[in-house]
């Protein structure tokens, strides 16, 4: 079975290989739906360190094609990929979905699904963002503006919080959603007591620290921060947050509909197709091959 990948070692190319090597705990699968977002944008940067070269796409929808000896169970299914395995981000970590076929280990399973839609791609996301906002006690400041940082804000806004942001991209999108965002550090009041941390950046990130001091830190895996320069006088509860998966389903349900409009979705036939599509602009792409095994209605081309 012959296998097409993008791959990014300094720039984005297309690699052919003769067959997909399928190891011990690990599936072949056919993705159907990527998500191009912040980790493809980071990656391409050059402001991140990372394993070069690696498949880009850390979430979607693939049809499972084989397994290596572990669960048959899942074979011929509609899978949506988790980003987060292990303590690695998928694209980032180890190779990704961003191919014709790809080899990835079972854990990244997240759920099946019948019918797949293009938004479906990003439920691994939405869950993780309620399952950062269920943490919070207070009003937070939020360090980011990607998508990841405004479906954290939307849940805790939905829990009668005032989440405000702080970030170093374009604030357009939170804007459009309702939310204040700080447009320089000498805005953000001394009084924050918790940080939520959504999206990679250092400089900004201890900046932040040294202005509020805040007493509760929350952190995704997603903002790929391990280090924090945390001021030794002040007692900080650090909350590492590494579900993608929660039970409150009609809850997460309610984010994604909130920011659904907002995320742009392309159709393509061929997997060289995409590489046009890398860095991602706002808050993401939703790529879905045009041959899918079910028509996905009522959605924006």
């Amino acid at each position: 079975m012959k296998q097409k990948v993008v791959v990014f070692d300094g720039a984005l190319r297309i690699v052919e290989n003769p067959a997909v090597a399928l190891n011990p705990g690990h599936m072949l699968v056919k993705p159907l739906i990527i998500h191009l977002g912040f980790p493809e944008k980071l990656i391409t940067s050059g402001l991140m360190p990372f394993k070069i070269p690696v498949t880009p796409g850390s979430m979607g929808v693939v049809k499972v094609i084989e397994t290596y000896n572990d669960d048959s169970s899942i074979i011929g299914k509609n899978i949506v990929i988790s980003p987060f395995h292990n303590e690695e981000i998928l694209g980032v970590d180890r190779n990704g979905l961003l191919g014709n076929f790809v080899s990835l280990p079972t854990g990244f399973v997240h759920s099946a699904i019948e019918k797949p839609q293009a938004i479906h791609a990003l439920t691994p996301l939405v869950h993780h963002a309620y399952a950062i906002a269920e943490k919070i006690h207070d009003n937070p400041l939020i360090l980011g503006c990607e998508l990841l940082s405004i479906l954290t804000g939307v849940f805790s806004r939905n829990k009668e919080f005032e989440p405000t942001f702080i970030c170093a991209e374009d604030p357009r999108e939170p804007h459009k959603l309702g939310f204040k965002v700080f447009k320089n550090l000498g805005e953000v009041p001394e009084t924050v007591k918790s940080l939520i941390i959504t999206s990679y950046n250092p400089i900004l990130t201890g900046a932040v620290l040294e202005k509020i001091r805040p007493h509760h830190i929350i952190v995704s895996p997603l903002s790929f921060t391990s280090f924090l320069k945390l001021p030794l006088k002040d007692k900080v509860l650090i909350e590492r947050v590494t579900s993608f998966r929660v039970e409150s389903f009609s809850e997460v349900e309610k984010g994604l509909r909130e920011v659904k409009n907002e995320i742009r979705i392309v159709e393509v036939d061929d997997v060289e197709k995409t590489l046009g599509l890398i860095p991602p602009r706002g808050l993401g792409i939703v790529v879905k091959y045009s041959k899918l095994s079910h028509t996905i209605p009522n959605e924006q081309s």
